[in-house]
């Protein structure tokens, strides 16, 4: 079981790998008694806080991909629906919008 308050400030990754954002929100549907939305801060790759990029920041470079989730564009808040979190530990996993494709044989 996951506190909500554990939920907060969590960066939040797709399960490909791609940076999201960082939780800000939880709304709860208390009808339901369950989480409905995640408020996500959308944050860039490169405006996270890596600790160690500082220590090796002449020798990496970090360059943004396509985001699956957004478009990139200001820095502004995502609705995420809780159906899509995958997994929550030290970061919260979700599906991205976009379905994997299906192998068929």
């Amino acid at each position: 079981m996951v506190e909500l308050s554990g939920l907060y400030g969590l960066d939040i990754y797709t399960v490909r790998g791609k940076y999201v954002g960082r939780v800000q929100d939880i709304i709860l549907n208390i009808k339901k008694g369950r989480v409905s939305l995640l408020k996500v801060k959308a944050m860039k790759p490169d405006k996270k806080s890596v600790g160690i990029r500082e220590v090796l920041k002449t020798s990496i470079r970090i360059v943004p991909e396509a985001d699956e989730i957004r478009p990139l564009k200001e820095e502004g808040t995502l609705d995420i629906p809780y159906e899509r979190v995958q997994a929550v530990g030290d970061i919260l996993l979700i599906s991205p919008d976009i379905p994997e494709p299906v192998a068929t044989q």
